[in-house]
C-alpha cells in the first residue's frame, strides 16, 4: 500500500507524530510525506532510520513554493522488524537484555549503541548563582570529556540548546563530543524559540518526539 501526506505548515513535532502515525500500520510499503525545510527533511530521514526503513529525499519547485518530498520505503522482510512506538522499542531493548545469559552478551549490550544519553534542559548546573551554575555545567562537559566517557547523545532542550551558541562557554566541549562521534541534538522549537536557528547547523536540530525516545531507550540518563 502507498501512502501520502501533505504535511508543509506544521510545526515541530507534528511531521513525525503524523508519519509515525502511518507507519505503525505494516501494510503501508510506501510512504511520500511533503515537508517544509531541511529540519524536517532531517528529523522524518532519522524517524525512518530508527524503523530500518528506507529513506530518500528530494526537493521540488512548486507554485507556493520551494517544499521537499521524503520517501520512506519497505519491504516485507523490513515491515516484521518495524516497531511499533516508543514502549515497544524500549520493550524489545530490554527483552533482548534479559536474553543476553552469557559474559559475551553481557559485554556486548554493555558497548551498544544506545548506552548512556546527557540530557541538559536549561544552560546551567543546578539551582545555584546564574553565572556560576553556567561556568559549573561547562566544567563538567570538560571533565567528562577529559574522562574519556563517551555518551551516546547528548541531548538539548529549552534554555539548554543556548549552550551551541558559539558565545557559550560549553560550546567548544559540544564541539569535541561532536567531533569524536557523539550526537549533539537540539530540540528545534527550542530553537526557533529563542532565536538561535541560524546559529545551529540543520543535522542537529531534532523534535521532542527523537528526544523522547532516545531517552526510553537509554541505559542511563545523566541530567546535571
Amino acid at each position: 500500500m502507498e501512502k501520502q501526506l501533505d504535511l508543509r505548515g506544521l510545526t515541530c513535532p507534528a511531521p513525525v507524530l503524523k508519519t509515525k502515525a502511518l507507519l505503525d500500520d505494516k501494510e503501508v510499503q510506501r510512504l511520500d510525506v511533503l515537508v517544509d525545510g531541511e529540519v524536517n527533511v532531517n528529523n522524518l530521514s532519522r524517524l525512518a532510520r530508527s524503523l530500518k526503513l528506507e529513506v530518500t529525499s528530494t526537493s521540488e519547485e512548486r507554485s507556493e513554493g520551494k517544499c521537499f518530498k521524503v520517501t520512506i520505503t519497505r519491504n516485507k522482510d523490513d515491515a516484521e522488524r518495524t516497531t511499533s512506538g516508543i514502549a515497544d522499542h524500549s520493550h524489545t531493548m530490554v527483552s533482548a537484555s534479559k536474553a543476553s545469559s552469557t559474559q559475551e552478551d553481557a559485554a556486548k549490550r554493555k558497548d551498544d549503541s544506545v548506552g548512556t544519553v546527557i540530557f541538559l534542559s536549561k544552560d546551567k548546573f543546578g539551582d545555584g548563582d546564574p553565572e556560576f551554575s553556567n561556568t559549573l555545567l561547562s566544567l563538567f562537559l570538560q571533565t567528562v570529556l577529559s574522562s574519556g566517557h563517551r555518551p551516546r547523545a547528548i541531548l538539548l532542550a529549552n534554555t539548554g540548546v543556548r549552550l551551541l551558541d558559539k558565545k557559550s562557554s560549553s560550546y567548544k566541549a559540544l564541539e569535541d563530543f561532536k567531533a569524536q562521534g557523539v550526537e549533539v541534538l537540539a530540540c528545534g522549537l527550542c530553537v526557533e524559540f529563542y532565536g538561535l536557528k541560524e546559529e545551529i547547523p540543520t543535522e542537529q536540530i531534532t523534535n521532542m518526539f527523537a528526544i523522547a525516545e532516545f531517552l526510553f531507550a537509554a541505559d542511563k540518563v545523566l541530567t546535571p
